[in-house]
């Protein structure tokens, strides 16, 4: 337990979701898929967000003015998606090395309890992904329906128009399922540390000085080794997060406002609050694996400082100073997800910006009169 050493890839730890399972493999197939969903993300969002910009907007109809800026928000978060997946690709070193980081760590008996935990939130990230799908289907499907059907009546190439927005739904979804997926993986990591610590706790008093002093080594090892997994992490989907929070901050905030200018039509406001809460859930499901990752980290920090109680006089100086530099590395927080590379994505951020997008929210509808 002196040192953790890594083993071949155990097929449960490979990732799950369709764009994990394309970075890993590494035949030219996959690559030309990743290049070609970019580039058509990239120009359709293009061509969408030139028309949005030239067409006129109705400035005396305040639903309009938001729906307008809304669709431009979308084209640029469309934009974006396509430039996050050639980041991915271009960046997928990262990822590899992340891989192998995530293996050496759960590579022994301690990290059985780690595999089952993915396997579980990946079963539910799925489900999740299926409602996804259904809730794109019916509000995408209502929209056309009433931006181009109800005037327009049904073509050819609105029915092309609609089959390809749902596909960029779908890589929507499969982006967001891919974010979740490497959260889950990182949260795991930290299932082997707190196992050697209820062993320690457990066993101190039993084991020798030097048995004690070599866990409590190889347990510091697991946590500065799972710091490592998660700096490459959080490396790798540094731009795919800030624009995760600059999107959808900004897409719920506009379908509140629109929802607040709804007039007396029922079935707009059912919709409109239907769409809110769908597109919050996105938000606030991402949200709670981005800020799981620092929860546990905090976690391990009381756990730590449990087990510096339970030393006794008889245990060797080496295993207390041992205790002591992992409390003093766990005391800085500093572990888990950032924006931008700024600030880390915490309950005291989240809420934060939440104080910050109720607000706007709320003054929204009366900037745009």
């Amino acid at each position: 337990m002196d040192e953790i050493k890594s083993n071949p890839c155990h097929s449960q730890t490979e990732p799950s979701s369709l764009l994990g399972c394309s970075l890993v493999r590494k035949n030219v197939f996959s690559q030309v898929v990743f290049w070609v969903a970019s580039i058509a993300l990239i120009s359709k969002a293009v061509y969408r967000l030139y028309l949005a910009i030239i067409t006129p907007i109705d400035v005396s109809e305040p639903t309009t003015v938001i729906n307008s800026y809304e669709n431009i928000l979308n084209q640029m978060y469309a934009l974006c998606l396509g430039l996050i997946i050639m980041h991915f690709e271009v960046n997928r070193s990262l990822y590899i090395e992340y891989l192998d980081c995530y293996q050496t760590i759960v590579s022994n008996h301690f990290g059985k309890a780690s595999l089952e935990f993915v396997k579980k939130w990946v079963k539910i990230i799925r489900f999740y992904v299926i409602v996804a799908f259904i809730y794109e289907v019916i509000t995408t499907s209502t929209n056309n329906y009433l931006r181009y059907f109800n005037k327009f009546g049904f073509t050819l190439n609105m029915g092309a128009i609609i089959f390809f927005d749902w596909i960029v739904q779908l890589s929507y979804i499969f982006s967001l399922q891919f974010v979740m997926e490497c959260c889950i993986y990182c949260q795991s990591t930290f299932i082997p540390i707190n196992a050697l610590l209820d062993t320690l706790l457990n066993r101190n008093k039993l084991s020798s000085p030097l048995t004690i002093n070599r866990m409590a080594k190889s347990t510091r090892l697991y946590y500065i080794k799972t710091i490592k997994s998660i700096i490459y992490m959080d490396k790798f989907l540094s731009y795919a997060v800030l624009v995760f929070y600059l999107y959808f901050i900004g897409h719920c905030i506009f379908i509140f406002s629109s929802t607040l200018n709804i007039g007396h039509s029922l079935y707009m406001l059912c919709y409109s609050v239907f769409r809110f809460f769908g597109e919050s859930s996105y938000l606030v499901l991402v949200t709670y694996h981005l800020i799981r990752v620092n929860q546990l980290s905090v976690q391990i920090f009381d756990k730590v400082y449990q087990l510096s109680f339970s030393f006794s006089s008889d245990q060797s100086i080496a295993a207390v100073n041992e205790i002591n530099l992992f409390l003093l590395r766990v005391n800085r927080n500093d572990v888990g997800f950032t924006f931008a590379g700024l600030c880390l994505v915490s309950p005291s951020f989240v809420s934060s910006l939440a104080t910050i997008s109720l607000t706007l929210g709320l003054a929204l509808p009366s900037f745009s009169r």
